[in-house]
């Protein structure tokens, strides 16, 4: 292992030292005629960091605020200022020099196409080399997939194959004069549904860790793909295969009573109550029991949950990001444990918007950027509740119950009930707001409903009221400007 992490760093390392006209993806890799054993092409799968610098999309899709109001009214920094306040009309091509999502995503595809192309004639094991294959085809297929649900428009059936999408590389390239291609938004979708497909089956069940993908998070993946294509029952199907393969990979979801059944009757038998008070008189009481909840809650990355753990900006996000108050205002009072194990009682900067409050836990590894068997009830659910029959409503909201009873406390929260197929959808959204807050899925979900639904946003800050409309170039984030300079690409937002 310490020798496929040394090459994998060597490798990265190497690609990091030049500048191409793809942003990483025309460097001719010097080290590839050094990679002789399967087992080397296998330590170009797994980062030391797998970092997805996704902070800037929080702020658009109303979930991230500062801890500094005037910083974000005055453009202290312009993208989180120019996303937070939906304003349309700021330029941000003018300062989005570089991208660190954009040149990691790139990185990594480079390491995967090496795989692809050249691990046939490595000298090792036949099994470890479709292992290895599987395994960066599914990879390849994830990061494409963050990068046309970032810097391309949202899938949309009718005009995808029209729409201007991101740079492929189907393998590795031959020399660096050789162009990269920017393909349409449906020829890329297509492109990320053949990796999995052709990966899926030689997935193992169970992964050497969560930073790398088995069988289970390849139906998972199949289905968020399927999902944004609205092809819904497709995502079904690919979900209750992820379902029937989960136990398989060691996956289940966490059931949060059992942390909170741990702590709960000490606290109140000391106290008086599991939670902080937000009064004055409260005050020492406040701080020992929200250190409770903050600190002895522990789930790592090694989390059954997880199908695939990566990383944020940093490998300590969420933490310390300001949570929205609309947000907050979805949890069930006094029953969600999301809200109790992770999100400060009260805000601890004065300089804070009025009402939101820092996510703080130091124990719960948040998987902000990779997937958890969560995102697989909660298509089921939509999904479900799309197809509108009474008995589709029921399973769906079956599905988010599923879910709730492992995140609320037994006997405290209501389920969800009702026959509407548009209430339904909307206890769905709700429901993934909630599950899925500080991740990745915030932004991508407020892009494919806005462009589904021809939906505008609205929200109040400090007193006035913002728009984002469905048609804002804030949905998709503009290619940096180093890679406009050094390829043919055309710019995709402003």
């Amino acid at each position: 292992m310490i020798r496929k992490f040394y090459i994998a760093a060597l490798f990265s390392l190497a690609m990091s030292m030049f500048s191409s006209c793809d942003n990483y993806l025309d460097i001719e890799p010097k080290g590839r005629t050094q990679l002789k054993y399967t087992e080397d092409y296998l330590g170009l799968l797994e980062e030391i960091a797998p970092n997805y610098d996704y902070s800037d999309g929080l702020y658009i899709s109303n979930e991230a605020s500062w801890y500094k109001t005037e910083e974000l009214k005055n453009y202290t920094s312009p993208m989180r200022s120019a996303g937070f306040l939906w304003d349309d009309n700021y330029d941000r091509t003018a300062i989005f020099i570089n991208s660190y999502l954009y040149n990691n995503c790139y990185s990594r595809i480079t390491n995967y196409n090496v795989i692809v192309s050249y691990i046939d004639s490595s000298i090792g094991d036949e099994e470890d080399k479709k292992l290895a294959l599987a395994q960066a085809k599914i990879m390849r297929a994830y990061n494409y997939f963050f990068l046309v649900n970032t810097f391309a428009k949202p899938y949309d059936p009718a005009t995808a194959d029209n729409t201007d999408g991101i740079i492929v590389r189907e393998k590795m390239f031959e020399s660096i004069e050789e162009p990269g291609i920017q393909q349409t938004v449906g020829y890329t979708y297509r492109f990320i549904q053949q990796d999995i497909d052709d990966a899926i089956e030689d997935l193992p069940h169970m992964a050497l860790n969560t930073f790398r993908p088995d069988k289970t998070f390849g139906y998972a993946l199949k289905a968020k793909v399927h999902l944004f294509k609205r092809e819904f029952d497709e995502c079904i199907e690919a979900c209750l295969n992820a379902l029937d393969e989960a136990p398989n990979g060691g996956h289940e979801l966490w059931n949060m009573n059992t942390d909170y059944n741990k702590y709960a009757p000490s606290l109140i038998r000391g106290y008086g109550t599991d939670r902080a008070i937000d009064k004055p008189e409260y005050m020492g009481i406040n701080d020992a029991i929200e250190n409770v909840w903050k600190n002895g809650v522990i789930k790592g990355y090694d989390s059954s949950e997880n199908l695939l753990y990566q990383f944020g900006t940093t490998y300590t996000d969420p933490f310390p990001l300001y949570l929205t108050k609309d947000v907050i205002d979805l949890f069930e009072k006094d029953a969600d444990l999301r809200e109790l194990f992770c999100i400060r009682y009260r805000r601890t900067h004065e300089t804070a918007p009025e009402g939101d409050r820092e996510y703080a836990s130091m124990g719960i590894q948040w998987n902000p950027t990779g997937m958890r068997l969560s995102e697989v009830y909660l298509m089921l659910a939509e999904c479900y509740a799309r197809k509108g029959t009474s008995a589709d409503i029921a399973k769906a909201m079956n599905y988010l119950d599923m879910l709730r009873s492992n995140r609320c406390i037994t006997g405290k929260y209501t389920k969800l009930a009702t026959s509407d197929p548009a209430e339904a959808l909307r206890f769905v959204r709700e429901e993934r707001k909630r599950e899925l807050f500080f991740t990745c899925n915030g932004f991508f979900d407020l892009r494919r409903f806005c462009a589904e639904f021809n939906e505008t946003q609205t929200k109040v800050f400090d007193g006035q009221t913002y728009t984002l409309n469905p048609n804002s170039t804030l949905l998709t984030f503009p290619f940096p400007l180093k890679a406009m300079q050094t390829s043919n690409l055309k710019q995709n937002s402003k």
